[in-house]
């Protein structure tokens, strides 16, 4: 919940943050890492991965804390107000850092203007999913049954700003359907109602579906990836299937206070893309259905300002439905 004090902490905190100078010896002290989500998710997966590599390429321990909630602030509003020096940094997906600034707009912070993004840190994939009960193999099957029932196929999803959330909407979009979104708290619960053909359909990350693809309770139809999953070789991308650009990212990255040192996100940057270039780092994110990305900080940025241009009008215009 984002309470008045909250509200009110944010803005002075965020008008008292000093820019701190450049310490050539940082880091000298312990690096605190807040992340935006229970222990368990992907974003806390990520996280614990990454923070021994960081912690043994600047020789200071690095120490995970879990601050989801209050739709990011929870964990943006410490970094926020912080002394701009570094030691403490936090992660953030998509959802948290872009799209619910969109469909939120009354937020105290938006991170990718008042946070300063170090590193883009990794990917998690997602796939389009169906009940083994239905006849469906292919996505054309899965519209063509959309256009036979209007208003009538429903799909699952984790909550407003997530990648499935953005893949359900962009599904209705590009093949001019209309179907019933259901959201969930979590990717988990949603799969369990898909597998039980409670619901139709539903976009789900690859850590979470990959079990009950391989077991056979869900049928994966495809991709919204640049190519094809290397876990799901057989799985077709939705661009393969004739929707041009459809393509999903729930990308995670790592933010700081605005105003820390250039040299200090330099350190910092260097550290994150070395961790995750080490090889034993990316076995583990490709076994968890993830991918690692590398980074500036500048392109991070760029990469924040895209996604915002490209999912801006489509969140918009269903908060907007909602309404109705």
């Amino acid at each position: 919940m984002i309470t008045r004090r909250l509200l009110t902490g944010t803005a002075l905190s965020l008008a008292a943050t000093a820019t701190a100078r450049a310490d050539p010896a940082w880091p000298t002290r312990t690096i605190r890492m807040l992340v935006g989500s229970a222990a368990g998710g992907s974003q806390d997966l990520t996280a614990r991965l990454v923070a021994p590599g960081i912690s043994a390429r600047l020789g200071q321990n690095v120490v995970v804390e879990n601050k989801g909630g209050g739709a990011g602030m929870l964990t943006f509003e410490p970094v926020a107000r912080a002394t701009a020096d570094g030691y403490t940094i936090c992660t953030g997906n998509m959802g948290s850092l872009i799209i619910n600034t969109i469909t939120e707009p009354s937020l105290p912070i938006k991170p990718m203007d008042d946070l300063a993004p170090v590193s883009l840190v990794a990917d998690v994939m997602t796939v389009l999913v169906v009940p083994a009960s239905r006849p469906w193999r292919s996505v054309a099957d899965l519209v063509a049954a959309a256009r036979a029932r209007p208003g009538q196929l429903s799909w699952a999803h984790p909550g407003v700003g997530s990648s499935p959330w953005l893949a359900g909407l962009l599904l209705d979009k590009d093949a001019g359907i209309e179907t019933i979104q259901i959201p969930y708290r979590g990717g988990a619960p949603a799969l369990v109602d898909v597998m039980a053909g409670r619901i139709d359909f539903c976009f789900a990350t690859t850590p979470t579906a990959l079990p009950q693809i391989r077991d056979g309770t869900l049928r994966a139809l495809a991709a919204p990836t640049p190519e094809r999953l290397a876990l799901l070789p057989d799985v077709a991308t939705m661009q393969q299937q004739g929707f041009r650009d459809f393509v999903v990212s729930g990308w995670f990255g790592i933010m700081t206070t605005k105003g820390t040192p250039p040299a200090v996100i330099e350190k910092l940057n260097r550290a994150i893309n070395a961790t995750t270039a080490d090889p034993s780092v990316v076995a583990t994110f490709e076994r968890e259905g993830m991918a690692p990305l590398h980074s500036t900080a500048e392109e991070f940025a760029r990469r924040g300002a895209a996604e915002r241009a490209k999912w801006a009008p489509i969140a918009l215009a269903a908060i907007e439905r909602s309404r109705r």
